[in-house]
């Protein structure tokens, strides 16, 4: 385990890996739940928007995610 962490995730410990590995589980669980709520309520409140350039709720609870977590093991 420790050979596969290090070649995954350099100079960090094991135990620092799955700390990473569950907090980016739960932000990104949490972004997806905000962004199929956003689209819900667009099309609910018959917002008209183009979609041709709309990224999937994955996509955008995935970008949310990594753009985020990383400040969680900063200081």
């Amino acid at each position: 385990m420790a050979e596969r962490t290090e070649r995954l995730m350099p100079g960090h410990t094991a135990k620092e890996a799955m700390d990473y590995r569950l907090i980016f589980a739960a932000a990104f669980v949490a972004f997806l739940l905000e962004a199929v709520g956003r689209r819900m309520l667009t099309r609910l409140s018959r917002i008209s928007t183009e979609s041709g350039g709309e990224k999937s709720v994955i996509a955008e609870a995935r970008a949310a995610a990594c753009k985020y977590v990383p400040f969680a093991f900063m200081g």
